[in-house]
C-alpha cells in the first residue's frame, strides 16, 4: 500500500475481498526484520485502534507465539472455555479454506457480513489524516485491528491471539497480554526469524512481559525461552503434559492441550478445569488440517506439516495409519521451506510408501519436479505430477482402492485438498 493516496472502500462481497486485501503490504512474506520494521513493530496497528476509538479488551488476553502448535493451542483453549460456557474471541492464521476462519467468536467463524461491516467501520481511520504521508497498516495490522474491534462489539470475553510468525513485532502485540505462550519452536521462516532454533526462539520469546506468566511447551528450545522470559521479568513455566487429559489425546495435540490448560489457569482467579470439563472440550474440539482424518468417502489422512518436527510427528502417525501395508503419500511444499531437513522423517517410513509430488496451488509453491528431486535425494522414489488435480485424482484412486492415503507438506495444500476432497473428478 502506498504511503499516500486514497484507500478504496472495502468491497460489499466477501468473494471480492482478496484483491482488496492484496493492496496491503504483507511484511511477514516480503521482508526480513529490518531496522525500519523493528522500529515500528505493532505501532501501526495500535495507532489504527486508537484512531478508530476501539478500547483495549477488558477480558483476559492470552497471546500465543511459536512455530508449530499455535493454532491448535488457541483452538484447545477455545474448546476449554466453551466447555465452561465462558465467552471468548479467537484469531488464528493462516486460514485453510476461507478468510472467515481467522476470526472466531465463541467457536463460530465470524459471518461474512460482519467482516465487511467491521472493515468499513475501520476504513475512515486507515490513514492518519494529520500525517497523510505516514505508512498505512499492513494486512496483519488491519486484520488484528478488525479482530479486536469485532471482539469488542461482541462484549466482554476472553481474547485468544495467535501470533503471525514472529514475536514482539507482530501486530498482536498492539494490546498487552495477561499470559504469554510459546509453543514448539522449529526451523521455519529462517530468512525472517533466524537460521537456527536458538535465534528463532530468542525472537519469539521476546513477547514475554514483566510480571506476567509465560507458558512454554517443553522441547529443545524451552530452557533458552525460560531464560529469556526471566530476563524480561516474566514468570516462565515449562509444560510437558497434563494427566487430566484423556488417553485418547496423543502427541503433539497432548502437548498443545496441556500448554493451553496451563495458560488459562495462569490467569488470576481462574479455577482449575475438572476432568469432566476437559473431556467435554476434547469432544468439542475440531482441528482441521492437523493430522485430520477426512472420513470421505474415500478416507484421507491430511496434515499441514512443513517443518522437521511436525513432519516427524506426521510420519509417526502415518506409520501407525498404514501399519505393515505400503501407503500412498502426496507431498507439496512452499519454496521458502527447508524441504531436505523437513522431509527426512519420511525417508524412514517402512515399508516405503508410493509418493507423488505436486506444486502447491500458490505463487509460492515449490515446483513438483524440484520437490521430487529433493525427495529422491533422500533415497525415496517420487513421481512429480504437473497439475494439482492429477495429484488429487491419484490420491482418490489409491484411497478408493483401500490403500492408506495421506497428504502433507503445507497448510495451503491442506486447505486446497479440503476444498476438493470427495468432489467428482472430471
Amino acid at each position: 500500500m502506498p504511503k499516500s493516496g486514497p484507500i478504496p472502500l472495502p468491497p460489499q462481497r466477501i468473494r471480492d475481498l482478496d484483491s482488496w486485501l492484496g493492496c496491503f503490504t504483507n511484511w511477514e512474506k516480503q521482508a526480513p526484520l529490518a531496522g525500519d520494521r523493528r522500529s515500528l513493530g505493532p505501532a501501526r496497528c495500535r495507532a489504527l485502534l486508537d484512531r478508530a476509538g476501539v478500547p483495549t479488551p477488558s477480558g483476559p488476553v492470552v497471546q500465543v507465539a511459536g512455530t508449530k502448535g499455535k493454532g491448535s493451542t488457541v483452538l484447545w483453549m477455545e474448546s476449554l472455555l466453551r466447555a465452561r460456557a465462558q465467552p471468548c474471541a479467537a484469531t488464528i492464521s493462516p486460514h485453510l479454506e476461507s478468510i472467515t476462519e481467522r476470526i472466531r467468536i465463541d467457536g463460530i467463524e465470524l459471518p461474512e457480513a460482519e467482516i465487511i461491516d467491521g472493515l468499513r467501520l475501520l476504513h475512515p481511520h486507515l490513514i492518519d489524516l494529520k500525517q497523510p504521508d505516514s505508512d498505512a497498516p499492513t494486512f496483519f495490522d488491519l486484520w488484528i485491528a478488525l479482530f479486536i474491534e469485532r471482539a469488542h462489539q461482541a462484549g466482554n470475553r476472553w481474547i485468544l491471539l495467535e501470533v503471525g510468525l514472529g514475536g514482539p513485532l507482530d501486530s498482536t502485540c498492539a494490546i498487552g497480554h495477561d499470559v504469554g505462550v510459546l509453543t514448539t519452536v522449529d526451523l521455519d521462516h529462517q530468512a525472517i526469524l533466524g537460521e537456527s532454533i536458538q535465534e528463532i526462539t530468542r525472537e519469539k520469546s521476546r513477547i514475554a512481559t514483566a510480571g506476567k506468566p509465560f507458558i512454554i511447551a517443553e522441547g529443545t528450545h524451552s530452557d533458552l525461552a525460560a531464560e529469556i522470559a526471566v530476563s524480561h521479568g516474566a514468570i516462565p513455566e515449562v509444560i510437558s503434559d497434563d494427566d487430566r487429559l484423556p488417553p485418547s489425546v496423543l502427541f503433539p495435540q497432548r502437548l498443545n492441550a496441556a500448554v493451553g490448560l496451563t495458560a488459562l489457569e495462569s490467569v488470576a482467579g481462574v479455577k482449575p478445569w475438572t476432568v469432566d470439563e476437559i473431556q467435554t472440550a476434547t469432544e468439542l474440539i475440531e482441528l482441521p488440517g492437523r493430522l485430520e482424518l477426512l472420513s470421505g468417502p474415500p478416507p484421507l489422512l491430511l496434515d499441514g506439516a512443513h517443518t522437521p518436527l511436525s513432519l516427524a510427528a506426521f510420519a509417526g502417525c502415518f506409520q501407525s495409519y498404514c501399519g505393515s501395508v505400503p501407503g500412498a503419500l502426496l507431498l507439496g511444499m512452499l519454496q521458502d521451506k527447508d524441504a531436505i531437513s523437513s522431509l527426512a522423517p519420511v525417508a524412514k517410513l517402512i515399508p516405503p510408501p508410493s509418493i507423488v509430488s505436486i506444486t502447491v496451488p500458490s505463487p509460492r509453491g515449490l515446483p513438483a519436479a524440484q520437490l521430487a528431486n529433493i525427495i529422491e535425494s533422500l533415497g525415496i522414489r517420487c513421481q512429480p505430477l504437473d497439475e494439482p488435480q492429477q495429484g488429487l485424482a491419484w490420491m482418490m484412486q489409491k484411497a478408493a482402492a483401500g490403500v492408506p492415503t495421506a497428504a502433507t507438506g503445507s497448510m495451503l495444500l491442506a486447505g486446497w485438498i479440503r476444498r476438493h476432497w470427495g468432489e467428482p473428478l472430471h
